[in-house]
């Protein structure tokens, strides 16, 4: 039996693309044999943690938000000792935790100490550099070139939301990704493994009754719709001051605005466009979907976007878009590159990006031809890239991936961050027990790593092997310094047999030696399973 936990948001995401995702992603693993799917959501309104099992047989953790309405290291550790006392699982049984927010990071490391068989699997929905950089990959490359020092709050931010986001990332075994533009940049900026990334665009199911879902022309109007949150990297402005622009030559388009947010601003600049503007709010999927259907173009003039599930629904109901060619947005509008608007990271200019928009808008409405065009293309597109069913496969494969790749304890690229933590210790050296759990620990992870990377001949594992090495002396003075507190533990003598057969500070560790009731190099040292879920508990432990 494979146990899949999805863990969700009670909050405005949720509502959103993410909210949708999870319903898609909980459709299709249920349709997976011998699997068992559990929902943790978080920020519910419900007064005290509880557990139900839907019609569906899906059982739903029910987590009540906190006062502070901030899901920090308190939160998660709450949620992680919920879930720890009614995980019930069999012993062979399998365990994926699948996430979807960066911020469930110490949820996931402890979940991840506890349950060290478990796979962790992060689906990137949003990256927080693409909301305050508006989705510029060059900027986000200077901020975290090395040797960049930041310049300005906005860069602080960016960069510590970048290496957090880095963190979770490598922790992960399987990483779910919504675009391949996305993909590149988690393999060039963040150092993500390309065998562990994979490649599933989100999907709906074709509800439209006939395949004709091409979009005719009439004498009717003309409703040019945008939907999605009011909100300046949506890119909203920029399409009141184009309509503002044509509204007068094409007298039988009107532009519908879907969605909720801080109205006022668009409100101040539409005022011109009185009787052909109109903001509808947030509106049940039923009165959006009547919309859909009697719309005749949708503009996504946004700046930052993964796979955007609006975009979808105009593709399916044959909805010609104008988007951007901005991160995850550009490879959706494949079928119809002549609609993209270029966005220029080294300078934007508004005019020249409103000029964009304006020449799209009048082809599409000028020219039935090529209205007729995008609208086949756009069909087209939806049907090949993205249905459930094509959704399905490729969640499927990724579960299937993580199953044939069970042979390691933990991401071999997240254990640099374990090195860094048993560094930290090692520099801080706590008042802590000298049992494996505690000083002795730490040494045997820290042998075993340089044991590890010796192994590795890249520059990279060299100056890590170097690193560790330094800070195994420095363990040693450690070591040294409480060894007058009594006879050290039995273990930590092991170790130090083990270091000194390979020669390592043998001098220092034969005076260390001399303090260990018995020298003796025991059979039963810790495995490398042992030694690494071992570490993993020190990581979360408060010391």
């Amino acid at each position: 039996m494979t146990n899949i936990f999805i863990f969700n948001n009670a909050s405005r995401a949720a509502e959103y693309g993410i909210g949708t995702y999870i319903r898609q992603l909980t459709s299709c693993l249920q349709s997976l044999p011998d699997t068992k799917v559990s929902l943790v959501e978080m920020y519910t309104d419900t007064k005290e943690l509880s557990i139900s099992e839907d019609e569906n047989g899906i059982c739903h953790f029910l987590i009540p938000s906190l006062d502070s309405s901030i899901e920090n290291d308190t939160y998660c550790r709450i949620i992680f000792y919920f879930l720890a006392r009614n995980i019930n699982i069999s012993r062979n049984d399998r365990i994926i935790f699948q996430f979807n927010y960066f911020q469930h990071y110490p949820l996931a490391m402890l979940l991840k100490s506890r349950y060290v068989d478990s796979r962790i699997w992060l689906t990137v929905h949003y990256m927080n550099w693409g909301f305050e950089l508006k989705g510029n990959v060059k900027h986000l490359k200077i901020i975290t070139a090395d040797g960049h020092e930041p310049k300005d709050e906005q860069e602080k931010r960016v960069l510590s939301s970048y290496l957090a986001e880095k963190q979770f990332l490598h922790l992960s075994d399987a990483v779910i990704v919504l675009s391949s533009r996305t993909k590149n940049i988690l393999t060039e900026i963040y150092d993500v493994p390309a065998d562990k990334m994979h490649l599933v665009y989100n999907g709906i199911a074709n509800k439209a009754q006939n395949e004709e879902s091409v979009r005719v022309r009439g004498n009717v109007r003309r409703n040019i719709l945008y939907a999605g949150r009011l909100e300046e990297t949506k890119g909203l402005k920029y399409l009141i001051m184009a309509y503002e622009k044509i509204a007068d030559k094409y007298k039988d388009t009107y532009l519908l605005i879907i969605g909720d947010g801080n109205f006022q601003p668009y409100l101040e600049q539409s005022r011109r466009l009185q009787g052909r503007v109109s903001f509808l709010g947030k509106m049940k999927s039923s009165e959006v979907e009547k919309l859909y259907r009697s719309a005749f173009l949708g503009v996504m003039p946004s700046f930052n976007e993964q796979c955007c599930y609006t975009v979808i629904e105009m593709m399916r109901h044959g909805i010609p878009i104008i988007g951007t060619d901005s991160t995850g947005l550009a490879e959706m509008l494949d079928a119809t590159p002549d609609l993209r608007i270029h966005i220029d990271e080294d300078y934007f200019d508004e005019d020249a990006f409103v000029s964009q928009l304006i020449s799209r808008l009048d082809l599409l409405l000028s020219d039935d031809d090529a209205y007729r065009h995008a609208s086949e293309a756009i069909f087209k597109q939806y049907k090949e890239r993205y249905t459930l069913d094509t959704m399905l496969n490729g969640v499927h494969n990724a579960v299937m991936a993580l199953h044939t790749n069970d042979s390691y304890v933990v991401s071999k690229d997240y254990l640099p961050y374990i090195d860094s933590r048993m560094i930290a210790l090692v520099n801080s050296q706590p008042g802590i027990d000298t049992d494996f759990f505690g000083i002795a620990g730490i040494g045997i992870y820290l042998w075993w790593r340089v044991m590890h990377l010796e192994k590795i001949d890249t520059a990279d594992s060299a100056d890590q092997h170097a690193l560790i090495e330094e800070h195994l002396i420095y363990y040693l003075d450690w070591l040294k310094d409480i060894m007058n507190d009594g006879p050290l533990d039995a273990m930590i003598c092991n170790l130090l047999v083990r270091m000194w057969k390979h020669v390592f500070c043998p001098t220092l560790i034969e005076r260390i030696l001399e303090h260990c009731e018995t020298i003796r190099e025991s059979t039963s040292f810790p495995t490398e399973q042992e030694i690494l879920h071992n570490a993993l508990k020190i990581c979360v432990c408060k010391i």
